[in-house]
């Protein structure tokens, strides 16, 4: 397989062998017919210098042509309207009796006659005897003479033949360096690509721990900057799906013991009425209360899970209502006065009368959840404290109860699904592990958080809902 960074070296190369051979056929196509062109407008400015010399200062016309034949190298001639030669410079010396014009440059003078009483002649005209061509210019002066003025095209197809062989050999030259230019050029090109492919290929493997490192801020850095931000995620979302289905595993084996105890209660006592164990009826009214207390503590543990399930699924909606905070917080203590009377609980209620928007309900449930935790955790001289605060367009719940401190270690851990302290306490009065957690829930559905601190005598829990 090719690498891309053979890719570039082998595309970078063939390209500049391309322009290579384009400029060799540009030179053996155009050179010529450019260099035909360009003498064009020195033949016209040179006849033109000739005939204001011949007009103003005919007496040195001669050494005039000599010097243009030997600086430019163009051959002049002057004849007469009869084509006999009057002057002529140096390098178109004629025999002693050759007074006329060439008989090729004649009859090109013939030929372009009518032409060359509107303007100038300029054209190539072959030799005889297959000699070189020559580019040849004519014009007429104002007295009727003619100026030939001639150049060489042997010259120009030389050049063209030394300028291709110099194209090849500069070429040769340029792609070579340019070719180690290249690949130097496509490694730093291909490295930081190379390197992204690297950790795209640890990334499929779900591998995060390695990052693009970002040398530009071109579009190639900008790439790396994406793939670190995608490695990031996936990772963070991984571990969370990996701690959510640990969770979930412990969840599925905290639920298989809480359900197992009740579950072995019933058994216990339902074949103790099935064998005969129970042979007396308030024995038997006995053995039924404790299968119908079970059944309900199952039916409440999984009523508690629904709506924990619910609230996770992050379908659940809330029913946003405006509602007086008094109201809500003296209707929940008047419920639970008859449980403090019983357990000989005594109680301090501290809130102040402001109106919230929130959900009516999950608020209430909050605070239900709390104060019923703090009733199975009361102890010593036995008080709960609830105060209500205003926070904002928020509220702030508060219930503070009496007893043995939390240990540091479990402060964060009570929150999860049936995590308890003391799993015999939490047998004795029922609890399944999961009013803390519907409480942090039903915060977080509120934008909210929870919290709870070791005090002086006791514990405090509290939420806040914004």
């Amino acid at each position: 397989m090719k690498t891309i960074k053979v890719k570039l070296f082998l595309l970078f190369t063939m390209f500049m062998f391309f322009l290579v051979f384009c400029g060799i056929i540009f030179n053996a196509l155009f050179l010529e017919r450019y260099y035909i062109y360009k003498n064009r407008d020195i033949f016209i400015d040179t006849s033109k210098e000739i005939t204001e010399e011949y007009i103003n200062n005919k007496e040195n016309i001669s050494n005039f042509i000599n010097e243009i034949d030997y600086v430019d190298g163009i051959s002049c001639t002057i004849a007469d309207i009869n084509m006999n030669v009057k002057y002529y410079s140096f390098s178109e010396k004629l025999g002693s009796d050759e007074t006329r014009l060439p008989k090729e440059i004649e009859q090109f003078v013939i030929e372009n006659k009518m032409k060359l009483l509107k303007t100038y002649v300029y054209s190539t005209v072959e030799k005889p005897n297959g000699k070189a061509p020559k580019l040849v210019f004519s014009s007429r002066m104002n007295n009727g003479e003619l100026i030939i003025l001639k150049k060489p095209m042997q010259g120009i197809k030389k050049s063209v033949f030394i300028a291709n062989q110099f194209y090849i050999f500069a070429g040769l030259i340029i792609i070579f360096i340019g070719g180690i230019f290249i690949f130097i050029f496509s490694r730093k090109i291909t490295k930081p690509i190379i390197e992204m492919s690297n950790v795209a290929e640890d990334i499929s493997n779900l591998e995060f721990d390695k990052r693009v490192n970002i040398y530009s801020q071109d579009e190639i850095g900008i790439l790396g900057k994406s793939i670190n931000k995608i490695s990031e995620k996936l990772s963070t979302s991984i571990n969370e799906l990996t701690q959510d289905v640990e969770r979930r595993k412990h969840l599925v084996r905290d639920m298989s013991h809480e359900l197992k105890t009740p579950i072995s209660i019933i058994k216990g006592y339902a074949e103790g009425l099935k064998y005969g164990v129970a042979q007396d009826k308030e024995k038997m009214e006995k053995y039924c209360n404790v299968i119908c207390e079970e059944c309900d503590r199952m039916d409440g543990m999984v009523r508690e899970l629904l709506s924990l399930s619910m609230m996770e699924s992050g379908t659940f909606q809330l029913n946003i209502t405006m509602f007086n905070v008094g109201d809500l917080i003296q209707n929940t203590m008047n419920r639970f006065t008859p449980v403090f009377i019983e357990k000989g609980i005594t109680y301090d209620l501290k809130y102040e009368d402001f109106v919230i928007s929130a959900d009516y309900e999950l608020v209430e449930r909050s605070i239900n959840n709390f104060i019923t935790n703090a009733i199975n955790h009361v102890e010593g001289r036995k008080h709960i404290k609830v105060t209500v605060e205003k926070k904002g367009t928020g509220i702030k719940i508060i219930v503070f109860n009496t007893g043995n401190h939390i240990p540091e270690n479990d402060l964060e851990k009570i929150w999860d699904v049936y995590y308890k302290v003391d799993q015999a306490r939490s047998r004795q009065y029922g609890g399944h592990g999961l009013g803390l957690s519907i409480v942090r829930l039903i915060a977080k559905l509120h934008g909210g958080i929870t919290g709870v601190e070791n005090v002086n005598e006791g514990v405090i829990f509290f939420v806040k809902i914004p």
